[in-house]
């Protein structure tokens, strides 16, 4: 009797230990790196997202005007790179801090745009159907809730599955986030570490949907997640540098499919450029392009919570003499007309949706696509510092929507030459 309580004491002891080795880990990273940082990918294990042979470059012209705007804006803002792109042109590229158009920088949930297109390609090859419950291809679920069954791979795409997960603060080593940011198997906390706190269809932002993804892209295409976006996307997309997927541990080798992909801004900048040209790379259908129809327009995706398949809606502003004006621009501009609202000074400011949309990341990642004025903009960085400008205010209305223009001091005439 007494080696039978022995045994089983010794085996609990093993597998509360095995338990707790990872949670020592998490505990040690979360307290060691604090909360989520640009440096992050310097010292989380990764794995490489290899390039193709061919190298597409955009063509180079500074836009002097926009510039000289920019060049002042910037300044002290915590911006790493910052690069305009109109009609695959480069129009305005800086690099602040030590970083230079070489350096991989942190894209963090930029990332999941990129597990978007994955999926439509999926998809397009027949892998995945994004109507079909997720327990088609993780069956294991089911031995935890048969509840799994209700939740559509589309719920993961649009943030409404309902499985439960704390989103915020990443510190806390025992949260949700914290498991995926700094855990070292979540593999398994996908097909073994979910419980469901809802019914799908509400949007609430859960990091989780896109790592399920990621899990799901995984056993239908039987790679790699790395290995199925270099095949898919980076190599014909002609990315001028290897990437690199922060992964779970060296063991593990999980990507973050949620976040952590680390390249160059010209190459974040490529996937603008397959969204603006309806899936098509130099001619080549590589997204289905009913794929990209369905968030290739803001007004689309505010429609959906302003949220749809990793992507978000990009709102700008005017201000008018008076509180008609708005609505007249708008409907004259094809632009959604949201509000209006007057100022102090008498004026009136309205509010639209373009055509404008992004992939963003936490700290002030964004990719800005603007179909109506061919426009990327990439920037990247930490926290954004600004004592006038917003940032998403500063890409949306003043540099996607040629605002600026208006912020630029008139030039004083040039004495003439004797």
């Amino acid at each position: 009797m007494k080696k039978s309580i022995l045994k089983i004491s010794a085996l609990i002891i093993v597998v509360i230990t095995a338990f707790y080795c990872e949670s020592c880990t998490m505990v040690y990273r979360s307290i060691a790196h604090g909360q989520a940082d640009v440096t992050d990918h310097e010292w989380q294990p990764s794995v490489p997202v290899e390039k193709g042979a061919d190298a597409f470059m955009f063509a180079a012209k500074t836009d002097t005007e926009l510039a000289s705007f920019l060049d002042e804006t910037l300044q002290g803002s915590n911006t790493n790179a910052f690069m305009v792109i109109k009609n695959d042109t480069i129009i305005y590229e800086k690099y602040f801090n030590e970083y230079n158009e070489n350096s991989l920088l942190t894209s963090f949930s930029v990332a999941k745009s990129f597990v978007s297109a994955l999926v439509g390609i999926a998809q397009g090859e027949g892998l995945i159907n994004e109507n079909e419950p997720i327990t088609i291809y993780l069956p294991e679920l089911l031995k935890q809730d048969k509840d799994f069954a209700k939740i559509t791979v589309r719920h993961l795409l649009d943030m409404q599955s309902g499985i439960k997960f704390d989103e915020y603060p990443v510190l806390n080593p025992f949260t949700g986030m914290a498991r995926l940011y700094y855990g070292t198997n979540i593999r398994t906390k996908v097909t073994h570490g979910m419980t469901i706190e809802e019914a799908p269809g509400r949007f609430n932002y859960r990091s989780i949907d896109t790592q399920v993804l990621g899990v799901i892209l995984e056993r239908v295409t039987q790679m790699p997640l790395e290995e199925y976006l270099s095949e898919k996307l980076w190599k014909p997309l002609g990315m001028k540098s290897d990437a690199t997927w922060t992964v779970d541990s060296e063991r593990n080798k999980m990507v973050k499919s949620f976040c952590c992909l680390n390249a160059t801004a010209e190459d974040f900048a490529k996937l603008g450029r397959l969204y603006l040209n309806g899936g098509k790379y130099n001619g080549v259908q590589i997204v289905p392009e009913a794929w990209v129809a369905k968030t290739d327009s803001g007004k689309k995706i505010r429609s959906h919570y302003g949220y749809k398949n990793k992507w978000w809606t990009s709102s700008h502003y005017e201000v008018f003499e008076t509180e008609d004006e708005g609505e007249a621009y708008a409907k004259a501009n094809n632009k959604q007309f949201l509000r209006t609202k007057k100022l102090k000074n008498g004026k009136y400011v309205s509010y639209f949706q373009g055509d404008d949309y992004n992939a963003l990341g936490i700290l002030g990642q964004h990719v800005y696509v603007n179909p109506t004025e061919n426009i990327i903009v990439v920037r990247l960085g930490d926290y954004w510092r600004h004592n006038k400008f917003y940032l998403s205010e500063l890409i949306y209305t003043y540099v996607g929507n040629g605002r600026y223009k208006k912020m630029l001091q008139k030039r004083k005439p040039q004495p003439s030459s004797l």
